[in-house]
């Protein structure tokens, strides 16, 4: 178990990519430079000018109050401030500033005061382990944490409930489902009762790792612990399931949530909604979308673009629209995604005018359109002919400098307008200009070309062009 949490003591021992709180930066590289001194600083010069002794606990009161107003920067400089003045320091001085540093997501110089504490002789004990590791878990830095864990087992420093769940977390952060999953049998074996907090980042760490039936399973651990699964476990549950495309199992944990007396909030919401348009479920994902407005939940912009994705998927054009609408009503304006969405419903459902009038809506509103945008807006003009209009797209396209290799499927269908409108030449000259773009025609390129030559007229001429080109190829 303990070589999966690591891939272990390589990381633990390897100087080249593991810094420990001992290899961490040196203590001058945390003296902050010239700031300004809040009322704290100034009360703790003078204390620095009295009885040194008498000025232990007024200093750690002062740390942990720059703690509580997240000013790491004063904490740091209120230390700094009495090693100078000559001030016996205590453990319990590192230990406040070190939980300053984590709630101002300063992970380097929490880890910087662990290892000026192993220099001043003094052993890191699991208050200031704790503080270290819960600045490496806020900071995104899982290997760090997991570092400071096997400094802890090193020193014999026995890990509690609380760091075995600040690691998990920062595991959870970074995707690494397989040592938070590790962490948590350590724990069990160590006979230490995970919390809810601990399953809840297992569960979390699991559905970013899209397995969600470990996530589930989890779940139910939960609960044969007799432990009371709270609202971020729920949501942390759903958005596995939705992860997974688990859109019944989602459902059934709203169930279970409301049977708790626990009020979904708008993650909770939005991952439901996700999870039934992954599975085509509109009507679903609709219903979602009632109940949150009955709850007085507002949606927020992931909600309104999964349920338009959902239309889409249905083949619901319309309800796409009225949900963007609806968007735009609210304080919330419809971001590229949702247009995104709403312009390939359209698309879907032959309304070229429409997906036509939201792209020029996405102009004037200043939002850039991407490629899926664009090529949906092309596809709804080819698939009714109108080959003026897709051929102005694909040059607005290239005016936007979208990504060349990413615009395959947009030629293709602007040749295939053309060769719907009878335009031989303009399909001919597309396909040059996709060579100029460093983009080779594909088959379905050259295959568009030679419906229309077998259809006689001119284009038997361009299909020879076509394959001439293809050899040069």
């Amino acid at each position: 178990m303990v070589s999966l949490l690591w891939g272990t003591a390589t990381l633990r021992h390897d100087g080249s990519s593991h810094v420990g709180s001992r290899s961490a930066l040196s203590s001058s590289q945390i003296i902050p430079g010239p700031r300004r001194r809040g009322a704290i600083c100034a009360r703790m010069l003078g204390i620095t000018r009295g009885s040194r002794e008498g000025a232990a606990a007024p200093l750690e009161a002062s740390l942990k109050q720059c703690g509580r107003a997240t000013q790491w920067s004063a904490a740091l400089q209120l230390l700094r401030e009495g090693i100078q003045s000559g001030l016996k320091v205590f453990p319990g001085h590192y230990i406040a500033t070190v939980s300053a540093c984590r709630k101002g997501g300063e992970w380097q110089r929490a880890l910087s005061l662990l290892s000026e504490m192993w220099e001043a002789k003094m052993e890191p004990n699991v208050i200031s382990y704790s503080a270290g590791i819960s600045a490496c878990q806020k900071g995104g830095q899982w290997q760090q944490a997991l570092a400071l864990l096997s400094e802890m087992w090193d020193s014999n420093v026995e890990p509690d409930v609380i760091i075995y769940s600040a690691g998990i977390s920062a595991c959870e952060k970074s995707g690494q489902w397989q040592r938070a999953m590790a962490l948590l049998s350590i724990m069990l074996e160590a006979k230490l009762r995970p919390d809810v907090a601990s399953y809840n980042a297992g569960i979390s760490a699991c559905g970013i790792g899209e397995q969600w039936q470990r996530a589930l399973a989890l779940f139910s651990d939960i609960l044969e612990a007799k432990l009371e699964p709270d609202l971020i476990c729920y949501n942390a549950g759903i958005s596995s399931c939705e992860k997974g495309g688990q859109w019944r199992r989602a459902l059934a944990l709203f169930s279970e949530m409301w049977e708790a007396k626990l009020s979904p909030d708008v993650v909770s919401y939005s991952a439901g909604i996700s999870a039934c348009e992954k599975s085509e479920q509109w009507q679903w994902a609709l219903a979602l979308l009632r109940q949150m407005r009955q709850a007085k939940v507002h949606p927020n912009i992931i909600s309104y673009s999964a349920g338009i994705s959902a239309c889409r998927k249905g083949g619901q054009w319309q309800r796409a629209l009225a949900l963007l609408s609806e968007m735009s009503g609210s304080k919330l304006g419809p971001d590229v995604v949702s247009y995104s969405a709403g312009i390939s419903a359209c698309e879907k459902g032959e309304q070229w005018q429409r997906a036509l009038a939201l792209l020029s809506d996405m102009f004037r509103t200043k939002l850039k359109p991407n490629v899926v945008s664009c090529n949906a807006g092309i596809s709804a003009c080819e698939k009714l002919g109108q080959w003026p209009w897709a051929i102005a797209l694909l040059r607005v396209m290239r005016k936007e400098k979208l990504e060349p290799d990413a615009t395959s499927l947009s030629y293709n269908a602007g040749i295939s307008s053309c060769e719907k409108g009878g335009q031989w030449w303009r399909a001919l000259a597309l396909l040059g200009e996709m060579r100029e773009v460093k983009l080779a025609p594909d088959v379905v390129s050259y295959t568009l070309q030679s419906a229309r030559a077998r259809r006689g007229g001119p284009g038997r001429w361009l299909c020879g062009c076509s394959a001439r080109c293809g050899r040069r190829s």
